[in-house]
């Protein structure tokens, strides 16, 4: 008996896993080409082929699932940046291999915009900002470990740690400022000297 239990359990979560998996994909879609504020869950739903209360049984809300589809698209991303950068066994070396991942971020335009919108939606929204920087201590810690630690050791003293981490968050402002700019001056800001300088910058921040 137990062992039916268990395999009707299975089943039932990779059914929800195959449904998630389908409306995240019509999600990324649909964000993509309409933007947050304009996307509609009629349009997800149309696009994963169910119906938006299937959507509702899933996520409460667009926001939900935007949250959703960035915690699964960006924390996918970052955990295999870290493992590159775990892999490597010299610590001095970790710094270059974000330096290289952070500026290839510069080539995802239609992301970087999608993250703007929805951080500035989110800044008059109390509940909605909280939300968005739990997820960023989510994906500073997705692999049980702090990424500053592993990025430059677990010897930093808490003064030098707290500069680490101001830094790192400078570099993710400058990248959003980047892309938003780039759509403005489109010529100016090229892809391959924009990332020739976001390095340079990198250079500064982190071995400063």
């Amino acid at each position: 008996m137990p062992k039916t239990v268990r395999k009707e359990k299975n089943k039932h979560q990779a059914r929800t896993e195959e449904t998630q998996a389908k409306i995240l994909e019509a999600a990324e879609a649909t964000f993509s080409e309409r933007g947050f504020e304009n996307a509609q869950l009629e349009e997800v739903a149309a696009r994963a082929g169910y119906t938006r209360g299937a959507i509702y049984a899933h996520y409460a809300s667009k926001e939900d699932l935007f949250l959703a589809l960035m915690e699964h698209r960006v924390l996918t991303r970052f955990t295999a940046m870290r493992r590159v950068i775990e892999a490597e066994p010299e610590v001095g070396k970790r710094p270059d291999i974000f330096k290289r991942w952070l500026s290839e971020q510069l080539s995802d335009h239609t992301w970087g915009i999608l993250m703007l919108e929805f951080k500035l939606y989110a800044l008059r929204r109390p509940q909605s900002r909280e939300n968005l920087q739990n997820l960023y201590d989510l994906l500073f810690k997705s692999s049980g470990k702090d990424f500053i630690a592993v990025l430059f050791g677990d010897g930093l003293d808490k003064p030098t740690r707290a500069r680490a981490e101001r830094r790192l968050a400078t570099l993710g402002a400058i990248l959003s400022a980047v892309i938003l700019e780039s759509h403005f001056r489109p010529k100016l800001l090229t892809k391959q000297p924009m990332q020739d300088l976001l390095r340079e910058m990198c250079e500064v921040l982190i071995h400063a």
